[in-house]
């Protein structure tokens, strides 16, 4: 047998043992040699290694694959200054679908971005009284979070919401052609659909110059706009009582001159005792109304999906 000593002076077994042991094979210092041709390989499973084609963290550009393979998605994109609520309004979105909350025409049937969703959920806090919103979206920043929805005749859409920092959209309104604006660009070149948010606080506090930023930015969207829809959000709505009349109403009569058919909604996070429209029903009448507008501007019947056994969250009805 093959081998040899854990006593590096022994010479076993090409000569006599150090211990004299006749059978050195059976002296518990020589170590056997394995004979590599009998020994089985066992396949090693990584059993921490996931099956799923995704991570359920918010989508960056490059991954649209993951949900454009099965249909085309629809992309909203989130456009507003710094700080507008933007962000706020995704986090208070999976908040309100998550206690039970639905849409009009669609029922919520999953999502490949549940991390994702979960990080904006559980960044946005509630108390009595108050709310801590999220910290701003990151300059370099362009995320996007995904909803599969059903209507009614069982037809499926992918709905993707693309949340860039308020920065870019700034230095986007100004020129279009910023080399710090490429997210802004992308959001605007790539979506169906746009929500203009207008912060109510801002205009409140700074008043004409918040305007003035609005209005850059609404007056960029119509740059190469087509029949893409633009719906308007007054985000932070339960203070809105607080901006001059005259700079609300200046500033919907310009937007109604920019924008065909134009519409708007006032939308709040604050919760007060009882149902609350700004918040309970706003938030989610908001992608309501620009889901409605969208498929129509489209020109497209949603199709029926192709059934994928592999994706539990998809292959769910909804009922």
């Amino acid at each position: 047998m093959k081998g040899k000593c854990k006593i590096p002076e022994c010479p076993a077994p090409d000569a006599a043992c150090h211990l004299g042991n006749d059978d050195f094979t059976q002296c518990e210092n020589f170590i056997p040699e394995i004979d590599e041709k009998k020994v089985k390989k066992v396949k090693i499973v990584d059993t921490n290694k996931s099956s799923i084609g995704w991570s359920g963290e918010a989508f960056t550009t490059d991954e649209l694959e993951i949900v454009s393979y099965r249909t085309s998605p629809f992309l909203i994109g989130i456009v507003g200054k710094a700080a507008a609520g933007k962000t706020s309004f995704l986090g208070m979105l999976y908040t309100l679908l998550l206690s039970g909350k639905k849409f009009k025409e669609f029922n919520f049937v999953g999502s490949k971005t549940t991390l994702g969703w979960d990080d904006l959920y559980h960044r946005l806090k509630f108390k009595a009284g108050n709310v801590t919103f999220p910290q701003p979206t990151p300059v370099n920043s362009n995320k996007l979070y995904h909803f599969a929805l059903r209507n009614n005749e069982q037809h499926l859409k992918d709905i993707l919401f693309a949340d860039a920092s308020g920065e870019v959209f700034s230095l986007w309104a100004i020129n279009r052609n910023d080399e710090s604006a490429e997210n802004a660009r992308w959001i605007y070149s790539n979506s169906n659909s746009f929500m203009l948010f207008i912060d109510c606080d801002a205009l409140s506090k700074d008043k004409n110059s918040a305007k003035k930023e609005v209005l850059l930015i609404a007056r960029q969207l119509t740059h190469d706009l087509k029949n893409r829809p633009v719906i308007a959000v007054w985000s932070k709505a339960d203070i809105k009582d607080k901006v001059l009349p005259k700079i609300k109403d200046t500033l919907k009569e310009e937007l109604e001159n920019l924008f065909t058919n134009y519409v708007e909604i006032d939308i709040s996070n604050f919760l007060e005792p009882g149902p609350d429209e700004l918040v309970h029903k706003n938030n989610l009448t908001a992608v309501d109304m620009i889901l409605e507008r969208m498929i129509v501007s489209s020109h497209l019947d949603l199709a029926i999906n192709r059934i994928d056994s592999k994706d539990l969250f998809l292959n769910y009805t909804g009922k």
